[in-house]
């Protein structure tokens, strides 16, 4: 089976680095690529991905709240796998509220990405929410 990842970051750069990574892996397709949370929303509804790799911390102009993201992702039944720079309790509580079953540090992506991928994206590994500081490890 194939893994459908939506990528949604707003840095170019690290779409990039998140592409390659995902490129390298053959039971992984990358989708489609936003660059704020209203594109993520219209991203799943199209391509309907098994995985949307969400940055946390995007600007985004149309005032959408974590949870009308978290909702409109949950309705296309993707798992939400968050990745933020900052690995603090205020950033796991925003994972918490997108509805993201794991939160990854960005300067750790390049051992942990795929691995979490696979397993939210197989179905092996039970969706589950963030809580505290729990995440893949």
């Amino acid at each position: 089976m194939c893994i459908k990842v939506l990528l949604a970051d707003d840095t170019p750069v690290m779409r990039k680095a998140i592409r390659t990574l995902l490129g390298e892996e053959p039971e992984i397709e990358l989708v489609a690529e936003a660059e704020n949370f209203a594109q993520s929303l219209s991203m799943t509804r199209k391509f309907k991905p098994h995985v949307v790799i969400l940055d946390l911390h995007m600007p985004d102009s149309s005032n959408l709240t974590p949870m009308n993201v978290s909702e409109g992702l949950r309705a296309y039944r993707a798992a939400v796998l968050a990745i933020s720079v900052w690995n603090d309790e205020d950033t796991h509580a925003l994972a918490e509220s997108y509805g993201a079953s794991a939160l990854l540090d960005k300067m750790r992506l390049g051992k942990e990405l795929i691995p979490a991928v696979m397993k939210l994206g197989s179905g092996s590994e039970p969706a589950r929410k963030v809580a505290g500081r729990a995440a893949y490890n």
